[in-house]
């Protein structure tokens, strides 16, 4: 992911992403380092990926206040954080 997350990129994405965590193998790494702005809608994108089930997703480079963002959300701890 890169750029600014918001609702209109998982408007835009959010069938494209659940048809690729269909076929991707386990563990599901998602890099956020280019990352600049995250809110709901990029949370929806990154909780579907806790749906394709397996092992937990891997995260890399995930910017401070997008951990605050998940850790408020309550889901930190179901995901990998590589830094």
């Amino acid at each position: 992911m890169w750029g600014e997350v918001d609702a209109a990129v998982q408007d835009r994405s959010e069938g494209d992403l659940v048809r690729s965590l269909e076929r991707a193998a386990s563990p599901v790494t998602i890099d956020l380092t280019d990352v600049t702005f995250m809110d709901s809608g990029g949370l929806r994108l990154l909780y579907l990926s806790l749906l394709a089930g397996g092992d937990a997703p891997v995260l890399v480079g995930v910017p401070d206040r997008i951990k605050d963002l998940l850790e408020i959300s309550g889901v930190l701890s179901q995901f990998t954080i590589v830094d």
